[in-house]
């Protein structure tokens, strides 16, 4: 029995051994695959590393780049609320020496710096002074025109600077210039508001803010109310005409009870290759004897001009302007003195004072950053027999030349020389040499 349990058990043990044979190779096959399998999942993971990591390094696509400066915000000056605006002006600091006591404007204020004549009577019969003013600046809104339903543009005009209170010696009070609509279509259009005077739209290039008015410069700024015409052409030329109606801001002309009718006609053209505008004007009106709020005004006299004026483009560094004018009770209309053609200046006869004047300017730019103007005007009163004020002159008549040259496009730097020669009604005759620096920054 004992032989028999050997052999048995030792049968069991080589039937075991051998049996766990193939179960080791099958384990050893299934390791190997699995092995295999973390090898190469191993290699997708390096390759989805470098995929990702070149996709990183990638710059990205042209249309993005493209795209990326428009959500930034515009450069240069505008404004929006409804409608767009532009904003727009300038900086000027004026120094002026006179030998006359004209720098200030009018003897013993410290206005600005604006002259129109030779004083009349100052402290001494030759009274210097020197005068710094920074009144004389821009600050102003253009309405871009806004365009209709039925193809009409909408657009408007602010403007403001600091000469309002001429006799203020430390404080400058604002002053309106500007403030108007327009409505414009191919044909025609309407302006409303405060503005240029339409019937005499010429304007000297003095530094000299006082532009030559009552020293030959008609036309200032008013309410007014225009209707603009463009007929197209006509003899080679193309023609405009407008008509409207202007309130003086004066007590007399309002008292009367009508407004001032204005006219005026351009004609553009070449003549021998020269760039031509011609232009005729006229206003005409009626002027109360009395005050507004005195009487019932049935007493009046005439308000009226005619206006001529022309500019001359010979180059883009040569031109020439000129504009003359005749008429009866211009003073609010910057003709002679402001008191001595109004009303409570006239004799018995009642008769408005009539001036003829007009102005005549030469620009010649002989470089690109330089510009020099030569200038002369005259205001000449007809019948000073009527008047009995001693604040209206005879004639007053300006000569002037000035350079104004670029440190850049927005920086210019100005020199200025004027003469005065007025002759008064009293038969005082006075003179005024002026010269005026200034510098001025746009914006």
């Amino acid at each position: 029995m004992g032989k028999i349990f050997k052999r048995v058990l030792a049968l069991f043990v080589v039937v075991a051994f051998l049996g766990g044979m193939p179960c080791q190779a099958f384990a050893q096959a299934t390791l190997d695959d699995i092995l295999k399998r973390v090898e190469a999942l191993e290699k997708e993971n390096a390759a989805l590393k470098a995929e990702v990591m070149e996709l990183k390094n990638k710059p990205a696509p042209a249309a993005v780049v493209a795209a990326a400066p428009a959500a930034a915000a515009p450069s240069g000056n505008f404004l929006k609320t409804k409608f767009d605006m532009e904003l727009y002006g300038f900086i000027k600091v004026d120094a002026v020496y006179s030998d006359s006591e004209a720098a200030l404007g009018t003897a013993a204020t410290n206005g600005a710096a604006a002259s129109y004549n030779a004083p009349s009577n100052t402290l001494k019969k030759h009274q210097g002074d020197f005068n710094m003013s920074g009144q004389d600046i821009r600050l102003g809104i253009n309405f871009k025109p806004a365009v209709m339903d039925d193809g009409g543009k909408v657009g408007g005009k602010f403007e403001m600077d600091f000469a309002g209170n001429p006799s203020a010696q430390a404080t400058y009070t604002p002053r309106l210039r500007h403030a108007y609509i327009t409505l414009d279509y191919d044909k025609w259009g309407v302006t409303a508001g405060h503005t240029w005077d339409f019937f005499a739209p010429l304007n000297t290039n003095l530094l000299n803010s006082g532009n030559a008015w009552r020293a030959g410069n008609i036309g200032h700024r008013h309410p007014q109310a225009y209707l603009t015409n463009k007929w197209g052409k006509i003899l080679g030329g193309d023609v405009a005409t407008k008509v409207g109606i202007i309130d003086s801001d004066d007590l007399y002309q309002e008292n009367s009870k009508t407004p001032v009718v204005g006219v005026y006609a351009s004609y553009d053209t070449k003549i021998m290759g020269v760039a031509s505008n011609f232009g005729v004007g006229g206003i005409a009106g009626q002027s109360s004897t009395d005050a507004l709020g005195t009487s019932e005004g049935n007493k009046s006299n005439d308000i009226y001009a005619v206006t001529l004026n022309s500019t001359l483009k010979f180059t883009d560094w040569l031109a020439l302007k000129a504009e003359g004018f005749e008429g009866s009770r211009l003073d609010r209309f910057y003709v002679n003195n402001a008191v001595g053609t109004n009303n409570t200046s006239y004799n018995a006869t009642t008769k408005g004072l009539r001036t003829i004047g007009g102005f005549m300017e030469l620009t010649y730019n002989p470089l690109k950053k330089v510009e020099t103007n030569f200038g002369m005007g005259i205001d000449q009163l007809m019948n000073d027999k009527n008047t009995v004020t001693s604040a209206a002159w005879s004639s007053n008549d300006t000569y002037w030349t000035n350079i104004k040259y670029s440190l850049t496009k927005d920086l210019i730097l100005g020199l200025e020389y004027q003469r005065f020669n007025t002759n008064w009604v009293t038969g005082v005759d006075s003179t005024d040499n002026r010269v005026q620096s200034s510098l001025i920054y746009k914006f």
